[in-house]
């Protein structure tokens, strides 16, 4: 199952914004703050790759929860 169109787009937009905060940050704040609100913004951003690799290997009830 793809990410929904409204999931995409508030993802998109919620990223710009990381984006514009960390072009500010970067002049002002402290190097933990840039580096936490970079991890941030590189998980939003593979949220869709992600999604797309569960589907290429298919879907969460097809992996085995034991081996037996």
């Amino acid at each position: 199952m793809a990410l929904s169109s409204q999931v995409k787009e508030l993802t998109t937009d919620a990223a710009a914004k990381l984006r514009e905060a960390l072009a500010f940050a970067a002049r002002t704040e402290h190097p933990m703050l840039i580096s936490s609100l970079t991890d941030i913004l590189v998980r939003l951003e593979s949220l869709e790759s992600m999604e797309e690799m569960m589907e290429k290997f298919g879907r969460r009830q097809d992996i085995p929860t034991s081996f037996q």
